[in-house]
């Protein structure tokens, strides 16, 4: 008698569809985790090789240079000799365009609150002359101090 029940459980096509989605469904799973192994490699040399690349390149930012007009208001002030302006200007050559930014608008912000000293207000220009020369900046949005 059991093995009649085996049998008809063995001919029972009830579930059938349920089984063959199962095994459809690992199939698909199996493949995935197959080429997702077959591939990790090529796309972690490539990231390793992109980076590589990207790290090895130097941006020239040659065609920046020390604009002693920019300085004109703070020269007929007398607050800062063209050396000095040129200095400020180094320094400011060798920050990073985010650092820039950042401090144009902190500079922007205590220039418009009144808190500025000479020395800043001559550091504000330096890093605003850089960042329109490294087309971070727009000329018409940074007005280089025209009076002082």
């Amino acid at each position: 008698m059991s093995v009649s029940r085996f049998h008809r459980f063995l001919r029972c096509e009830s579930g059938a569809i349920t089984v063959d989605w199962v095994v459809l469904t690992a199939a698909t799973a199996g493949m995935a985790l197959a080429a997702t192994a077959v591939i990790e490699d090529g796309i972690a040399t490539l990231a390793s090789n992109l980076d590589a690349e990207l790290r090895s390149q130097q941006i020239s930012d040659a065609f920046v240079v020390f604009q002693s007009s920019h300085f004109d208001a703070l020269y007929d002030a007398g607050t800062i000799t063209e050396d000095a302006a040129e200095a400020l200007f180094m320094v400011a050559n060798e920050m990073t365009n985010a650092e820039i930014l950042s401090g144009l608008e902190d500079g922007l912000l205590a220039y418009n609150d009144g808190t500025l000293t000479d020395a800043e207000v001559a550091r504000l220009v330096a890093m605003a002359s850089v960042g329109v020369q490294r087309n971070i900046i727009a000329p018409e949005d940074v007005n280089l101090v025209s009076t002082y």
